[in-house]
């Protein structure tokens, strides 16, 4: 009996050793938000009350990582996501805490799972898994041509003290159903790479990517509703004629460029240039963006910082080489994958601080030129308070037909009045956001935002332009 036992204590040991030696150290962290906001006039429209948005909401959102590392070479991570979701709707509803309440747009999702790890004896990192991917923006916070989770496998080091490399594979779209030779015609596959160069003084990262739109993908899936590649799509996107394929392929090329060699003064840059190809030029797109800022680091109080942008627009419509009279004919904006936090200001695209506070339509506002100043980082009378206020012009560079195209009944993608602005239409912003710190990792809110738009009546719009506004308040915990 004693031998028994003796062997019983032997095993959970040795069993207990090994679940020690295999054991991963867990690491959380998170940034979960609830927000108020306030708006007025979002769709332009003052008089048009049956198009106008609920004019309060409550949102929130739970985003929680955990890092599974098993030594400072390898690990797992894993994020859950609850939200974002409106109080009184979905699963924020009276009542429907129960996991087993229909609706999907607040359940909890797994937003990303990846494995991270370095080939051992080397700097050179290996990612795999569904993760955010975004190529590389120097201005903007996050690139315009992808920026969003994506599955991809990557592969990442240095090459020299002062050159590194990157590539990858990533697949945007797969039909769902895998069987069969078809089902290897339905993706959508990108290849990345970039080459970062850091000296002292600037950085240049230029950067490629090519997506090979199989044959059978076709212009429904990509304009579809539920399509997270609308961005790819021409005006008038539609099925090919015969048996053609509806796209041949995708690719882009970027540089960017930070300078701070002349400290206090920093520089950065973009340069940005996409197309699809297509044998119909209905599903042709092809366009490009520039952004630079100037910011100014010697102050203690704020940070002011001057920045310019500038996307391709639509040209006039060029109905002879359409499918139907109603096509518009090539697209002449940049093709956008997924673009999910570049912004300028913090109102009218992106940049909003929390979860509700931007009217944020990337792929419907390609086609414009701004010009602002930002004050950052402005420090306050109170202790751990701060301000950022940005003002900007804004004014588009799509031809004025694109609104009477619009206006006239047809079937347009990535055009929307509001959203999408002509040569005839501009528009001033102005937002002030303060910040206070109750604690190190708690943050209240207070963002304000007024837009005046001003729109050529090309758009047919009864009441068109005019003022919006928005105020938005919150807490936010990150830890």
């Amino acid at each position: 009996m004693k031998r028994l036992t003796l062997l019983a204590v032997l095993c959970a040991f040795v069993l207990g050793m090994a679940a020690s030696a295999s054991a991963a150290e867990i690491k959380a962290s998170g940034s979960w938000a609830v927000e108020a906001v306030w708006k007025s006039n979002w769709q332009f429209q003052t008089d048009n009350k049956a198009n106008d948005m609920q004019t309060f909401n409550v949102k929130q959102r739970a985003t929680t990582s955990f890092e599974f590392i098993a030594n400072e070479n390898l690990k797992g991570v894993m994020q859950l996501r609850y939200g974002t979701g409106a109080w009184g709707n979905d699963v924020f509803g009276l009542g429907n805490g129960d996991s087993n309440t229909a609706g999907t747009a607040t359940q909890l999702r797994v937003r990303q799972a990846y494995l991270d790890f370095n080939w051992p004896g080397t700097q050179q990192n290996i990612v795999a898994g569904y993760k955010s991917v975004s190529l590389p923006a120097m201005f903007g916070g996050g690139s315009y041509i992808l920026d969003e989770e994506i599955a991809t496998a990557m592969v990442s080091g240095p090459i020299t003290d002062n050159v590194s490399y990157l590539v990858g594979y990533a697949r945007a779209f797969q039909n769902d159903d895998e069987n069969g030779e078809a089902g290897k015609l339905d993706n959508v596959d990108g290849y990345y790479a970039a080459l970062p160069l850091s000296f002292e003084g600037f950085d240049i990262v230029p950067f490629g990517m090519y997506a090979n739109i199989g044959e059978n993908v076709t212009a429904t899936d990509v304009t579809a509703a539920s399509s997270k590649m609308k961005g790819l799509a021409a005006v008038s996107a539609q099925a090919a004629s015969g048996n053609d394929s509806d796209f041949d392929n995708a690719w882009w090329l970027g540089l960017g460029f930070k300078m701070d060699l002349f400290d206090p003064f920093v520089f950065k840059a973009d340069l940005n240039y996409g197309t699809v190809d297509a044998d119909d030029d209905y599903n042709k797109r092809a366009g490009w963006l520039f952004d630079a800022a100037l910011e100014y680091k010697g102050f203690d109080f704020m940070t002011p910082e001057v920045f310019f942008a500038y996307t391709s627009g639509e040209d006039e419509a060029d109905n002879g080489t359409a499918a139907s009279s109603g096509a518009y004919g090539k697209s002449h904006r940049m093709p956008v994958l997924a673009a999910s936090n570049w912004a300028v200001g913090s109102f009218f695209i992106g940049g909003d601080t929390l979860l509700d506070g931007s009217i944020n339509n990337r792929n419907a506002s390609l086609g414009f030129w701004t010009l602002g100043v930002s004050f950052k980082d402005i420090a306050s009378f109170l202790d751990g308070m701060s301000h950022t206020v940005h003002v900007l012009y804004m004014q588009g560079t799509n031809d004025k037909d694109l609104a009477t195209f619009a206006a006239n009944g047809n079937a347009v993608n990535n055009v929307a009045y509001g959203r999408t602005l002509t040569e005839d239409d501009s528009l001033w912003e102005v937002d002030v956001n303060t910040a206070y710190k109750v604690y190190d990792e708690l943050t209240l809110t207070l963002d304000l935002g007024y837009i005046n738009m001003d729109a050529t009546n090309k758009w047919d719009v009864k009441d068109k332009g005019g003022d919006a506004w928005k105020i938005s308040t919150g807490v936010l915990y990150q830890f």
